[in-house]
């Protein structure tokens, strides 16, 4: 039996690992003055708590700069992590290694804003993604 499970074991735990890795990708759409800015994330539960308010772009020195309001309409405290994809006129990423995830504690039905620079001129979109 030892023998049995000392086999069986490390086939569990890969086929565990691997059903908590397979990313269910959900998309929240939010039209901003015409174009679909996109929020993903890993959760369809996180995504369904979360919302963006308002967006708001500017450039300085030809740097995109970006502002959204998130909003939590849970009741409850949400705990995440977010990040920023910036890509260029073609869809290309920009610098995708250069854009860490940041931490974000929201209290219940409250909103924080999340600000980024794009990583050079050639940026025209953005993406927010957002995961547990």
């Amino acid at each position: 039996m030892t023998r049995f499970l000392c086999r069986v074991a490390p086939m569990l735990a890969v086929l565990l690992l691997t059903a908590c890795s397979a990313s269910n990708m959900s998309r929240l759409e939010v039209v901003d003055d015409g174009e679909q800015l996109q929020l993903y994330s890993n959760n369809s539960l996180l995504a369904s708590r979360l919302s963006v308010e308002e967006v708001r772009r500017k450039r300085v020195n030809d740097l995109l700069y970006m502002q959204a309001t998130l909003e939590n309409g849970w009741k409850f405290e949400l705990d995440f992590q977010y990040k920023i994809k910036w890509f260029d006129q073609q869809g290309f990423e920009l610098a995708p290694e250069s854009q860490p995830w940041r931490q974000l504690v929201m209290a219940g039905r409250s909103q924080a804003n999340v600000q980024a620079v794009a990583p050079n001129p050639s940026a025209v979109r953005f993406e927010i993604w957002v995961r547990e």
